[in-house]
């Protein structure tokens, strides 16, 4: 995993997609296999709201939004990232810290940043980036 690593980004969009799409068991939450250069909302559902942000087709970031931050749905999209890229660690008290304060917290695992906000009104958004 190290090797698809960029200094500036999560890997290929090829590679990123594979990885998540073999952690993924939701069919509607799986990644196409292509995908252009720029925003783009990846899945925008009543649970989910997924945008990358892709240049040269590396993934420089993955935003997550979710008004239900307790779902298994928001949990199998988040895991599929966090298995996928190896990135086991701390972010699951992150994400505790987040949803039980109503505000930011940030942790980095393998040299991915998980930046999480949790609003009053219970909507989540995770930001995945690399760290510089």
């Amino acid at each position: 995993m190290a090797q698809e690593l960029g200094t500036n980004d999560l890997g290929t969009y090829e590679y990123v997609a594979r990885v998540y799409n073999e952690n993924m068991r939701l069919a509607d939450y799986k990644l196409p296999s292509k995908i252009e250069d720029g925003t783009s909302i990846l899945f925008d559902t009543n649970q989910i709201k997924m945008t990358m942000i892709i240049s040269n087709q590396r993934v420089e970031k993955v935003t997550i939004e979710t008004p239900e931050p307790q779902s298994a749905t928001y949990m199998q999209v988040f895991e599929g990232f966090e298995f996928g890229l190896d990135a086991l660690g701390t972010w699951i008290n992150t994400y505790h810290r987040s949803t039980s304060t109503h505000g930011p917290a940030s942790d980095v695992v393998n040299g991915i940043l998980a930046s999480y906000n949790t609003t009053n009104d219970n909507v989540l958004t995770v930001s995945l980036t690399r760290t510089k």
